[in-house]
């Protein structure tokens, strides 16, 4: 009875895949390879009860109270500190502190689409950033990727027909290190290409960064916001992935102006993040925790990422084939084009293993024969079980399409 009274916005919002997928892998008996959740078996439990009792102590009206829409001070300036790391410059006015990343992408997208706007997101490409910007009904378009990332050529081209036609794009969405799905990240010098290409059609660019610091070895590559000197590039950064995921708390740099009116746009939706996250953040960044944690993690997931790629390696049928990354929590499989990753999904799910089909990363429903694992949550022993299972399903289907070519041939 309801559909006649929704905003056309909540028409065009669609549940996703990867949620609903949850309740069916709940089970314990599942092999879950859906969720791009953080490690249960790294959290810092013991050293955030002990930093959270002793602020509850020494500022509990800090704690407990609301905190300034923009967020608290001594967080926004120990970001300042953060982005430093990453060689960018910025003050605690250009920065504003938000319920995790996700809720940046939405207030980024509620503060520049209107209905129409045309907004540019690789392919594959994260589900939450699809959905915000279809949310406040963008029009996406979609440009491939391949082991560097982007494919800039195809972007140019892209945004050369659409001006040769008298369109503009409002702002390219990525995540340019170890990418939600594919686990691969934008070559550097692709970056710093793309930041010009936005110079010169006239575009904004909106970097979501919750992966980058989670590079299992070496340095980190440089941001696409180190190469911005016109203010084009919005950042989004997050401590769910680095840190805790719980306690929702993220952050946006932007220019000043945009801040505000993203300030705006806060105070309309929850007025401020959590109080006692933002001071648990500041504190434990201060102490050196979350710099210690990222360590941890990267030695934890290097090792999960690599007994992945061995599982896959022997396990998997030569007719599939995979991403390796660098960081981050995923690899990409592809299919042979004839296999439907989503029809596999139930038998998959009848042997106790579960994963997230392709189709929920596109935009028009492509990837159909591709999917994603995250190996952040299982541990060792269940990555190779896991693998090993889906393998057996893979080679099934591939043997039952084989019978029934040669049964056509015949």
């Amino acid at each position: 009875m309801f559909e006649e009274y929704f905003s056309d916005n909540a028409k065009q919002m669609r549940s996703s895949e990867i949620r609903e997928f949850f309740k069916l892998t709940e089970k314990p008996e599942v092999i879950s390879f859906a969720g791009g959740f953080p490690s249960k078996d790294c959290l810092p439990i013991d050293q955030v009860q002990e930093v959270n009792k002793r602020l509850l102590l020494e500022a509990e009206e800090e704690m407990l109270q609301y905190s300034p829409t923009e967020g608290q001070e001594d967080l926004r300036k120990y970001i300042v500190d953060f982005m430093a790391q990453k060689g960018i410059d910025v003050g605690v006015d250009n920065i504003l502190v938000t319920s995790g990343s996700q809720q940046g992408l939405d207030l980024v997208s509620k503060i520049f689409i209107n209905p129409g706007d045309k907004v540019i997101t690789e392919s594959p490409s994260y589900v939450g950033g699809l959905g915000a910007i279809r949310n406040y009904r963008g029009d996406i378009l979609s440009i491939k990727v391949d082991n560097k990332g982007l494919r800039l050529d195809l972007l140019e081209a892209e945004l050369e027909r659409l001006t040769n036609n008298g369109q503009q794009i409002k702002f390219i969405y990525l995540v340019a290190d170890f990418n939600n799905p594919t686990g691969l990240s934008l070559a550097v010098e692709r970056r710093e290409k793309l930041v010009e290409l936005a110079e010169k059609y006239e575009f904004l660019i909106l970097e979501d960064d919750p992966y980058s610091k989670l590079k299992y070895d070496g340095p980190e590559r440089p941001a696409i916001k180190n190469f911005d000197k016109q203010g084009r590039v919005i950042y989004l950064g997050s401590f769910s992935k680095i840190f805790i995921p719980g306690i929702r708390v993220g952050w946006v740099v932007a220019a000043e102006e945009v801040i505000q009116k993203l300030i705006l746009a806060k105070q309309s939706t929850d007025l401020c993040s959590n109080s006692m996250g933002q001071r648990l953040i500041a504190a434990c960044g201060r102490e050196g925790i979350i710099d210690n944690q990222i360590k941890k993690l990267c030695r934890l997931y290097r090792r999960r990422r690599d007994k992945t790629m061995e599982s896959l390696n022997k396990y998997f049928p030569p007719e599939v084939n995979w991403t390796e990354p660098e960081g981050g929590f995923y690899t990409w499989v592809e299919l042979p084009p004839y296999l439907n990753s989503k029809d596999l999904l139930f038998k998959a799910i009848e042997q106790n293993v579960a994963y997230v089909s392709g189709e929920a990363f596109s935009s028009s429903g492509q990837k159909q024969n591709a999917f994603r694992l995250s190996f952040s949550q299982p541990t060792l022993e269940e990555i190779e079980e896991g693998i090993y299972r889906l393998s057996e399903v893979i080679k099934t289907e591939l043997n039952s399409f084989e019978a029934r070519n040669q049964r056509c041939i015949k």
